[in-house]
């Protein structure tokens, strides 16, 4: 079997962090998840937005007006083999941006899938999603307090099923 530089992308999709389908009341839970999933898959600077994009090479004509690859300092023609390495690097970036994507594509409803559909990025998405989330802690916390207020433990109930209940919330 060959070994690739994709092999550990591939390896690592199966990793132990399996994340929920997105609810109305797992949004700590996902959001814990997903990090961490993102982040044992190697893009999470791509979920905050601080991976550097890479840029295509700068374009111009010779005096001839053929067009050329410029290197970035715009001084010289790029060579091919810096051409080949700077279409290597745009790939990379836009498999990962994909499989993040994908990732939380997959994982949040239609309704919050529509939301977002329009953003460019990764973290426009994950930042999309908090908002839409976040947003509504406030109403989330009260309902949440209570519920866990207005919770019994039964005399003939486990004690630690109710404990378990109650962390869960």
């Amino acid at each position: 079997m060959s070994t690739s530089a994709s092999t550990p992308l591939i390896t690592s999709l199966l990793g132990i962090y399996a994340v929920p389908k997105l609810t109305e009341t797992n949004w700590v839970q996902f959001k814990t998840k997903t990090v961490m999933s993102l982040r044992a898959q190697g893009l999470a600077h791509h979920l905050d937005g601080t991976v550097k994009t890479p840029h295509y090479l700068p374009q111009d004509h010779d005096k001839n007006g053929q067009p050329v690859t410029l290197i970035a300092d715009k001084l010289r023609s790029a060579t091919e083999t810096e051409i080949e390495e700077n279409r290597v690097l745009l790939n990379a970036f836009a498999q990962k941006e994909a499989l993040a994507i994908q990732q939380l594509y997959a994982t949040i409803l239609s309704s919050v899938f529509i939301q977002v559909q329009s953003k460019d990025t990764v973290a426009q998405i994950w930042d999309a999603i908090c908002e839409i989330y976040e947003a509504k802690s406030d109403l989330v916390q009260a309902d949440l307090r209570s519920c866990l207020q207005s919770m019994k433990c039964g005399e003939k109930d486990n004690i630690h099923t109710h404990l378990t209940t109650m962390m869960t919330l």
